[in-house]
């Protein structure tokens, strides 16, 4: 398995995580959903997502960020993965963290926004507080590690 790490010590910056960096080092009760490439698969991960950080005491005014890059890391895989995305939101000491996985290999690709897309890896690093790539045998892992109210 292969964890590459960015965070805001600075644009672009990819690091090794340390054990505090790690994603999934909280409580353990996340909560996990396959999102299939269909009509209103963004809406139903968007509604999820919501729902589950509502479920969990987080206020959503604090959290609309979060539900944001649910949208745009399932976009993502659906995309240019090409098949369902594997969403899984973690509680975690302070905040929460995001992953969404698929059955690609390939990493993800950060590209100038455009008309065609192209925000996704931006909004990622704008909007968390560590960022990164987990591959292994048979795909990855983009996950993301969020506070209320993203830059406070």
């Amino acid at each position: 398995m292969t964890d590459t790490t960015a965070n805001r010590a600075g644009p672009g910056t990819e690091t090794v995580p340390d054990a505090h960096s790690e994603p999934g080092t909280g409580t353990g009760t996340g909560r996990s959903w396959r999102i299939p490439p269909e009509e209103g698969a963004l809406a139903r991960a968007r509604a999820l997502a919501r729902d589950c950080l509502r479920d969990w005491g987080y206020p959503a005014e604090e959290y609309a960020h979060a539900v944001l890059l649910v949208s745009e890391l399932v976009t993502n895989v659906h995309r240019h993965a090409g098949g369902p995305a594997e969403l899984e939101l973690r509680p975690e000491p302070g905040g929460i963290t995001v992953l969404v996985g698929d059955s690609s290999p390939c990493p993800p690709v950060r590209r100038e926004p455009g008309a065609d897309g192209g925000f996704g890896m931006h909004l990622l690093a704008r909007l968390s507080l560590a960022w990164g790539v987990r591959t292994f045998p048979g795909g990855k892992s983009v996950w993301a590690r969020l506070a209320a109210r993203p830059g406070s």
